[in-house]
């Protein structure tokens, strides 16, 4: 019976603080009921005791200070800096090369103390090093790094499917998959699923709203795939809507090289050199290097 007694009293002090907290009245956040509900009677004195600290002005924060740097009224001097960066410190692709253990796995350390997105591809590089420690290092990080990345896909999986037409939704997760899929930190069977769907997504943004940006993307994820056919059939589309747009000779030229096409090469590089109109300083250093090997042949 008192048992009974005392919930119905807790349920009671739960109820009017909830009020209290909704009226404004008690300046707490919704998780401070749950220390109210778990916690009898002191849950709710604590809540008290918060509020009046609030009012008091001895809450730990200085609201009027606050304001201040908000609105940048405060001495900029006042504020607090980033310290430079001491000029000993080692860069990490350095310290891996370094036959220094102790330098190595401070750096390593180092860099994952801070934000790790930054050094992904040395990181990726680190995981190859002939230091064990290093290697256990660079290994978890990349494997918390890429559990994130995941969460992230299926945050946007599920929302494209829920709501597919939600504007900047489909240009949000095709970059974020892009990204994921250049960072080196997916392999294997997983790598080629996500692929799958990055390819799944550009035809749908190239279905919406056709643009030689896209197309290319398309044609270098469809290459890096070796997914010749399909690459050729969408270079076949750049080359006939942009017909001026120099990245369908890259393009063209990078699907003749790894198709192994070497008589469509000579009849491009020839067509090029022929044909008096100017190109890019990538294009023209790639004729004369294979002009070049043709006269050294």
């Amino acid at each position: 019976m008192i048992v009974h007694v005392f919930l119905l009293i807790h349920l009671a002090v739960c109820l009017l603080v909830f009020i209290l907290m909704k009226m404004g009245v008690l300046k707490v956040d919704s998780l401070m009921m749950i220390i109210v509900i778990c916690i009898p009677l002191w849950g709710a004195l604590c809540a008290v005791i918060i509020t009046l600290m609030i009012r008091l002005g001895k809450d730990g924060n200085k609201n009027s200070e606050l304001e201040l740097m908000r609105s940048n009224l405060l001495d900029q001097s006042l504020l607090p800096r980033q310290e430079a960066e001491s000029e000993n410190i080692v860069p990490l692709e350095d310290a891996l090369i370094m036959n220094d253990p102790t330098v190595r796995r401070s750096v390593m350390m180092d860099v994952l103390m801070t934000d790790v997105k930054k050094y992904i591809p040395v990181i990726n590089q680190a995981r190859m090093n002939d230091d064990v420690e290093v290697v256990h290092y660079a290994t978890t990080a990349m494997v918390e790094l890429s559990k994130e990345y995941e969460l992230k896909l299926q945050e946007y999986s599920s929302e494209y499917a829920s709501n597919p037409g939600r504007k900047g939704l489909l240009d949000e997760y095709t970059s974020f998959l892009s990204q994921y899929i250049s960072s080196g930190m997916v392999q294997g069977q997983l790598l080629e699923i996500h692929k799958n769907t990055y390819h799944q997504l550009l035809i749908t943004k190239l279905t919406l709203n056709p643009n030689i940006d896209d197309y290319a993307s398309l044609v270098k994820s469809l290459l890096d795939s070796k997914l010749y056919i399909r690459a050729d059939v969408a270079l076949s589309t750049m080359e006939e809507n942009w017909p001026t747009d120099e990245r369908n000779w890259l393009l063209r030229f990078r699907y003749y090289y790894e198709t192994g096409a070497g008589s469509k090469i000579k009849e491009m590089i020839k067509t090029t050199s022929e044909s008096g109109r100017y190109y890019s300083r990538e294009i023209r250093e790639i004729v004369e290097m294979w002009e070049k090997e043709e006269m050294d042949a």
